[in-house]
């Protein structure tokens, strides 16, 4: 298991695609990254809600969730600060892990409102 981060000091970081790919939000709603293939030559990547069990909900997905390459999609979620990107390199390791997927507020500075 290892959580993505951005600024890591690198230019570019590679990554296997094959690997599996989990985001939480910060309100811990989880969402897993496919490809979803359409026709021969048409697909995209997007990243669709996954519940505990096994279970896809593909009703979710929108065209504002689809991505034209991986490498759009992984780097929207990994800087997106609302989010926390996991890599896992199988759905064993994911499945061993489940609990410890969690947010990790990453937002140094925080504004509060006041009254004048």
């Amino acid at each position: 298991m290892k959580i993505l981060k951005p600024n890591t000091g690198n230019e570019t970081e590679s990554i296997l695609k094959s690997n599996v790919f989990i985001m939480v939000a910060d309100y811990k709603l989880k969402k897993i990254l496919k490809e979803i293939k359409i026709s021969p030559g048409q697909h995209s990547w997007e990243w669709i809600i996954f519940e505990g069990g096994g279970i896809i909900d593909i009703s979710e997905i929108t065209v504002s969730g689809r991505y034209c390459s991986f490498d759009n999609a992984i780097n929207k979620a990994v800087n997106d600060p609302y989010c926390s990107v996991y890599q896992f390199d199988s759905y064993e390791q994911m499945i061993k892990n489940w609990g410890l997927i969690i947010y990790i507020d990453n937002i140094k500075t925080k504004y509060k409102g006041k009254e004048e």
